[in-house]
């Protein structure tokens, strides 16, 4: 597997603390069955993270230690790019990275309030080549009040990305009912880890898999899971997948009720 999302870089930003953890995240990362990992180190206008060449130097240096230690991984390079008014203005001469030098983007937003202008956003990136991807965006309080609203942001332009371990959590938070009752509509077209240390959040990914094989079937979780992150790699374009709409008669269904519904329409 090809995990989008991750930070295993060690002092990169707020993910890996080490160069030994990042070896330990190596190794859960290829026990999960994941061989290709991009660092998608945080992008903050406001904050003094590693960037630029000394990030691609990183991921170089650790690539080496990964063949020294014989761990079967690589480390591809990416950014994952905190929204904010300022960014947007400065885009064109600031030296981000896109995934895995591709014209895909990651983006996060404020978890409590997404900007009233996100199809202008979207525009702007599509305007410059590149096609943004939503990270983790079960996480945003919007999308949780109305999951429906992910359906309008796909149609502006983004795609969409959910955290595995929200899959993986079986509805135990709002936010993995988000993200569940997401994918099972449809409105997902990576998984990724999002992953920061070798214990809380690890680069797990083979549970949230199995949950999506029983959610939509093997054929759909192979294309998340397997076809579009390669699709990335090789720069080319991403299937938008049919939304399933369902019916809620004005208020939020549960997640048993939303499998339900999935299962009728299979």
């Amino acid at each position: 597997m090809i995990d989008i999302h991750s930070h295993i870089l060690h002092g990169i930003d707020d993910g890996s603390r080490s160069l030994e953890e990042s070896l330990e995240m190596a190794r859960i990362a290829v026990s999960e069955g994941i061989d290709t990992m991009i660092n998608t180190a945080h992008y903050h206008m406001e904050v003094d993270y590693v960037k630029g060449e000394a990030l691609k130097a990183a991921a170089r240096s650790f690539n080496e230690e990964l063949g020294r230690q014989g761990i079967d991984l690589r480390v591809l390079v990416g950014n994952e790019l905190y929204y904010s008014s300022d960014l947007m203005g400065r885009i064109d001469e600031l030296d981000f990275y896109p995934l895995a030098d591709s014209k895909y983007v990651l983006i996060e937003f404020r978890p409590d309030q997404l900007p009233s202008d996100m199809g202008g956003i979207a525009y702007e990136f599509r305007l410059r080549g590149y096609v943004p991807i939503i990270a983790h965006v079960e996480r945003y309080s919007q999308v949780r009040e109305r999951p429906e609203m992910v359906e309008e942001l796909i149609e502006a332009g983004y795609l969409i990305q959910v955290n595995a371990r929200n899959i993986e959590k079986a509805g135990k938070d709002e936010t993995s009912r988000t993200a569940r009752e997401l994918l099972a509509s449809c409105m997902v077209h990576f998984v990724a880890t999002d992953s920061h240390r070798s214990d809380v959040r690890a680069p797990r990914i083979k549970a949230a898999y199995l949950e999506a094989i029983e959610l939509l079937g093997r054929d759909m979780a192979d294309s998340i899971f397997h076809e579009n992150p390669q699709r990335l790699l090789e720069n080319k374009d991403i299937e938008i997948f049919k939304v399933r709409r369902l019916p809620t008669n004005g208020k939020k269904m549960g997640l048993a009720e939303v499998i339900k519904n999935i299962i009728k329409k299979r």
